[in-house]
């Protein structure tokens, strides 16, 4: 399923095939190196392609934004035994933020997740990314509760799980 914003140099891959890992995850780590920099290196950083393709084998969904072809935002999605539509590892490419982008990808989610039937969207967020929580909600989410999570680097990071009003 593909889709154009407005000025229609955006393209939307809800769902990306087997074959075309790399672009995903070349973004992915373009979006969160920036916790290296900080000395918290996100669990993104541990992916591969490879990883990535066996994880769509068994069934989770990545969504890729392009920009005039090449990918500029991505996030994992998958439906949820609650009937959510769950993302995480929504990031976009440096150059590419305030523009609008991480905003269009998760409406895009939001119209998969209601043509798929499913209530909405949930997603877990690190609690000191202030930004990305407010993004959120002014999208129509919530914070619904607080918590901690072990990363893949065995970092153990404030989180807060956030779904759509409606959850």
């Amino acid at each position: 399923m593909n889709s154009l914003d407005p000025d229609d140099s955006l393209s939307i891959e809800l769902c990306l095939d087997e074959a075309h890992t790399r672009d995903a995850i070349d973004v992915m780590h373009r979006a969160f190196a920036e916790y290296t920099a900080k000395g918290e290196t996100s669990g993104a950083m541990l992916e591969t392609a490879e990883s990535l393709a066996q994880e769509i084998a068994a069934g989770e969904r990545v969504a890729v934004v392009r920009r005039g072809g090449e990918a500029v935002a991505v996030a994992k999605h998958h439906p949820t035994a609650n009937g959510s539509l769950y993302f995480g590892r929504l990031g976009v490419i440096p150059e590419e933020r305030g523009r609008g982008v991480a905003r269009l990808l998760v409406q895009r989610l939001r119209e998969a997740a209601h043509h798929e039937g499913l209530s909405g969207l949930a997603c877990t967020v690190r609690a000191e990314e202030m930004a990305n929580i407010a993004l959120y909600e002014s999208l129509g989410m919530t914070i619904v509760s607080r918590g901690v999570r072990t990363s893949r680097t065995g970092a153990v990071l404030q989180v807060v799980d956030m779904a759509d009003d409606a959850l």
